[in-house]
């Protein structure tokens, strides 16, 4: 049970663990909510860009295609990282078909750790249609090839576990997770940093009352920009998150569509924080890598021909169609939503 094995750590623990602990147990354990659940869809806990319209998948795979096109022209991996229920891949393919050799000249490769998910993108991939195309499904990125590659991290990095700080007169506290026997039930409580390495790294943030850390969430980014700095390459991330720290804590949980209390529903929920791009961004200049592209969805989507496309599939549709069509686009640009507070970072080599 899970509950007993936070608990179990928690004992082991000094009686205490923080937050990043705590989420990646609910997440990622073998008993975790990305190993047994279907997070994604109306039946999920939320519903991503790709499953609100065919529009968000077919104008990031003609990106993609001009991307190649330019800069590549060759064999390549292309590489998506947490794939959902493959429905981004399948639009991306679908649009690129018969474009170019494309087809012929990539080679997918699928990062996935949820059988039931894993199931769904074979069941939605592994078409006659792209019978030219050698699918590989992996459970953990290093045992990818390394040869050029586009990687796609749709709502990947929100999920990493973050560790929150309160600074009060410039001494800085890190929240912790307690069990109380008594009560049956999780609590919070501040504690005094005193690890100096910790403090040297949070020094800089000193102005802040606040601070949202995810130093896996750095660390994996890391990774797939040496990984790219080495076999060249772009890396396409796009998520919701912020460029400046906001005031506030951002971790959430969301359990059947709706916001939940993250000390319940142990393996239940879905667990999520905004990513910090300006984090990211530093990172992979830090790797020698060049800032091709960071903007909010909705100008990518606009400056990449959203509307053009939509017009042209208009011609091929009856009103209802035309109706659902034009009820995606908007969430998907919406100024006050989706449209701004989803980011893209491209980043290459």
């Amino acid at each position: 049970m899970l509950k007993q094995i936070i608990i179990n750590e928690i004992k082991n623990k000094k009686n205490y663990i923080n937050l990043e602990k705590f989420i990646d147990i609910c997440l990622f354990n073998q008993e975790g909510y990305y190993y047994k659940n279907l997070p994604i869809g109306k039946s999920g806990d939320f519903i991503t860009s790709p499953e609100i319209s065919q529009l968000f998948g077919e104008i990031l795979g003609l990106y993609i295609l001009e991307n190649w096109k330019k800069k590549y022209s060759c064999n390549i991996n292309l590489i998506e990282l947490g794939p959902g229920n493959g429905t981004l891949m399948d639009d991306i393919l679908r649009i690129t078909k018969n474009k170019s050799n494309f087809h012929d000249l990539i080679n997918i490769d699928l990062i996935e750790i949820n059988k039931k998910l894993l199931s769904l993108q074979k069941k939605r991939l592994l078409k006659k249609q792209y019978n030219n195309i050698r699918f590989n499904w992996h459970n953990d990125f290093s045992q990818i090839q390394s040869v050029p590659s586009i990687i796609i991290a749709n709502e990947f990095f929100d999920c990493f576990p973050v560790r929150h700080f309160i600074n009060e007169n410039e001494v800085w506290y890190e929240k912790m997770i307690k069990y109380n026997l008594n009560k049956i039930k999780f609590y919070y409580e501040n504690l005094l940093v005193k690890n100096n390495e910790l403090l040297f790294k949070i020094k800089n943030y000193n102005n802040s009352k606040i601070l949202e850390l995810s130093e896996k969430r750095d660390d994996y980014f890391n990774r797939i920009c040496k990984f790219i700095s080495h076999s060249q390459g772009t890396i396409i991330v796009i998520d919701y998150g912020y460029y400046n720290h906001p005031s506030t804590f951002t971790l959430q949980a969301m359990y059947n569509h709706h916001y939940s209390n993250l000390l319940d529903n142990i393996g239940k929920q879905d667990i999520t924080s905004l990513v910090d791009f300006k984090s990211l961004i530093s990172i992979a200049k830090k790797n020698n890598l060049k800032i091709d592209i960071f903007c909010n969805q909705r100008d990518f989507l606009i400056n990449n021909g959203i509307i053009h496309l939509k017009n042209k599939i208009f011609e091929n549709c009856n009103e209802k169609q035309k109706d659902n069509l034009e009820n995606g686009y908007k969430r998907l640009v919406d100024e006050k939503g989706m449209g701004e507070n989803f980011k893209f970072l491209i980043v290459s080599k």
